[in-house]
């Protein structure tokens, strides 16, 4: 007895061992990849389908060396990976265990407890986001490891009961009654509070959780979402700590100490990697949303201020906060080390820029203007005027959206040649500072810290399609898909 005893001990401290890695082995991701295209592995290893199943792996005592993977058992039996059991156990000796999520966002695995020894003896990753209140048979207790299951009341972000957005009560129903965030998940910050604002537009607008708060741990600048991981880049006011929060699980899974106060951020949609600039460290962080870390911290000469992300992810553009220099950084090629910061033009109280397809935009705040660079030439392609103060602007296809705050107009530049095509005149409620995309759609939320309205513009007709009043206002925006529903009654994460 006492040899059976030590040998599960041994078993449990080899695959603690191999758990703390949390990256599953180079031959076995790539059978499930190939089984299942489009899946990804997230920073804790756990496997997600494109249509949001979620599986759990259990890292084995001792890995099998095999050329030719296989699955070797199902619960239920006779499936294949495709079609997403239960459990799987691979010959390799590794378990994948699918994450269940109930009606009421309730988080299990598997209830059948009559499983192979291979299952019981197997163990979660070690720095796994176990998600809140997972339910796990007594029987399979030991695949925990050293993790502990947090129940609501231990989440880093918690939801807070009492408190209320502008005295909203039964209006709250009413918040978002827009179909086009049926899909969504919505979070607004003000210019004032802690607290977020949550609309989770999977359900109908009879659930009573649709639409919760969520309190922060200080008053967001800024906040980033990536929709390929659901993971935010929150940024605060007076803080050189930046956090990283998964968006399914609303809990903060890492903080990051940047060497001084960040200024801007934009996301690498391509690659899901987070550039953040910090004009006072002189430098441009690198922010990998897979993994929830720090990359790269890029050291400048100059002090990054406002910051761009090329559309293939492979450079970015900056302004110098000290002299409004418009800058590109590249890769250094030829010495394969560092970057290189290449001055391209003069700029004046820019208020944004964007970078795509080997050329520069940046729109000027005061002289009401966009100026188009040839990146790799570094000259003028372009210049047009726009409306007054022009604030904001996102790329869609081939034509830019320009939102002037001042004249409440967006003016619609074609980037094939070189024009203003289109105005779209906004209402006069106050002023418009925001353009946030919906994922997936052709539309975009127009959105101001005074305005106490959402305007939805289709971006493919051109035109304000829907116009809805509130009692917040608006600082950030952040919209996200949520997981594709699944077919079976027990519905992944």
């Amino acid at each position: 007895m006492k040899a059976k005893v030590l040998l599960i001990t041994l078993c449990m401290v080899l695959i603690n061992q191999c758990a703390m890695a949390s990256r599953l082995p180079d031959d076995f991701w790539n059978y499930i990849k190939k089984t299942v295209p489009n899946s990804t592995q997230r920073f804790d290893s756990l496997v997600v389908f494109p249509d949001g199943t979620t599986y759990i792996p259990l890292y084995p005592a001792q890995q099998a060396e095999e050329k030719d993977i296989k699955i070797e058992y199902t619960y239920p039996s006779n499936l294949s990976l495709n079609s997403k059991p239960e459990v799987v156990i691979f010959n390799n000796n590794f378990v994948l265990l699918k994450l269940i999520k109930d009606k009421n966002g309730n988080f299990s695995i598997t209830k059948n407890e009559n499983l192979p020894l291979k299952v019981r003896l197997g163990v979660m990753p070690q720095d796994m986001l176990v998600p809140v209140g997972l339910q796990v048979p007594e029987s399979m207790k030991l695949i925990l490891g050293d993790l502990v299951i947090p129940q609501k009341g231990d989440n880093l972000i918690t939801v807070n009961t009492d408190a209320k957005i502008d005295n909203i009560k039964d209006e709250k129903s009413q918040l978002f009654p827009l179909n086009e965030l049926k899909n969504k998940k919505t979070i607004i910050s003000t210019d004032k509070s802690k607290f977020v604002l949550v609309y989770n537009g999977s359900t109908t607008g009879t659930n009573k959780n649709s639409l919760y708060e969520l309190k922060l741990n200080g008053l967001p600048s800024k906040i980033l979402a990536s929709n390929k991981s659901k993971f935010a880049l929150v940024m605060y006011f007076g803080s050189k700590t930046l956090e990283v929060v998964d968006l399914t699980n609303e809990r903060m899974v890492a903080q990051i100490n940047l060497d001084d106060m960040p200024k801007d951020a934009d996301l690498d949609s391509v690659n899901n990697i987070a550039y953040v600039a910090s004009a006072n460290a002189s430098t441009v962080y690198a922010i990998d949303l897979n993994a929830a870390k720090l990359m790269k911290a890029i050291k400048l000469e100059q002090s990054p201020y406002k910051i761009a992300v090329s559309n293939d992810g492979e450079s970015l553009a900056f302004i110098d906060r000290n002299t409004q220099k418009i800058y590109s950084l590249k890769p250094n090629t030829a010495s394969d080390e560092g970057y290189v910061a290449k001055y391209i033009a003069e700029g004046k109280n820019l208020s944004r820029i964007l970078y795509k397809n080997d050329k520069i935009y940046a729109i000027s705040r005061t002289e009401n203007k966009l100026s188009v660079y040839n990146e790799p030439e570094g000259v003028l392609t372009a210049e047009v005027m726009l409306n007054e103060k022009p604030v904001d602007a996102v790329f869609y296809h081939d034509k830019i959206y320009i939102l002037c705050a001042k004249d409440s107009i967006i003016n619609v530049f074609d980037t094939t040649n070189g024009k203003i095509v289109e105005n779209i005149m906004l209402d006069n409620a106050g002023f418009y500072s925001k353009i946030t995309m919906i994922p997936n759609q052709p539309n975009a939320l127009i959105t101001g810290i005074q305005t106490k309205k959402f305007l939805l513009l289709n971006l493919d007709k051109m035109v304000i399609s829907k116009k809805q009043s509130t009692n917040i206002n608006v600082s950030n925006i952040v919209i996200v898909d949520n997981a594709a529903p699944s077919r079976e009654p027990a519905e992944a994460l």
